[in-house]
């Protein structure tokens, strides 16, 4: 691939949120996961595990646990939290009308990370959610090649034991993000991007 193509695939992809009714073949998803099994991890651990949702019944009821759980998080929140509480349900939810869901997760740090890191660590990025994540990335652009909508979504996972009751989830995993996927009903304008010298300094 020329270069200036590469260039703009990653320029002209878009977040998608809104999807026609039709759902991607199987094999159209096989490429998308195989796609990003080829992400950059950790050791070579390739610490993830991606859970493909296509059932619109399942998928609307998991958003409508997701809708309940967070309506009563946000009962017991104080002002000025509840008063965000309708765009947070707003985003948190938009993925009911997708074709297909896609729960990325990744393993558990080791137990030697969390040690070294202490009680205060807490805040310090996991290696294999950032692997995940970048197996994630490299998904969306694969479905933007693909002629595919995806959007990642971090709001559902706000109603973290929606999705830890899943039965028979992968053992010593957790979940990093959801994905929705589908044929695109819209077609997103460019965002506003920050220039480069605003994001960048050399030293």
């Amino acid at each position: 691939m020329h270069e200036d193509a590469f260039f703009d695939v990653l320029r002209s992809r878009r977040s998608v949120r809104t999807f026609t009714d039709r759902l991607p073949d199987q094999a159209l998803l096989d490429r998308l996961i195989e796609v990003a099994q080829w992400a950059p991890s950790n050791h070579n651990r390739q610490g993830w595990k991606f859970l493909v949702f296509r059932d619109k019944a399942q998928i609307r009821e998991l958003s409508e646990k997701v809708h309940h759980s967070l309506c009563e998080s946000l009962a017991s929140a104080n002002r000025l939290l509840a008063a965000q509480g309708h765009e947070l349900l707003h985003f948190a939810t938009l993925f009911e009308k997708a074709p297909v869901i896609i729960l990325a997760m990744h393993k558990k740090s080791p137990a030697i990370g969390r040690a070294l890191l202490g009680p205060g660590g807490s805040g310090c990025v996991s290696s294999e959610a950032l692997s995940t994540a970048m197996a994630v990335q490299n998904l969306l652009l694969a479905a933007h090649v693909l002629r595919l909508g995806a959007c990642a979504m971090t709001a559902p996972l706000l109603a973290r034991e929606v999705w830890e009751s899943i039965p028979d989830l992968p053992a010593g995993f957790e979940p990093t993000c959801l994905v929705a996927v589908g044929y695109p009903a819209e077609k997103p304008s460019p965002p506003r991007r920050k220039s480069i010298g605003h994001i960048v300094e050399y030293r």
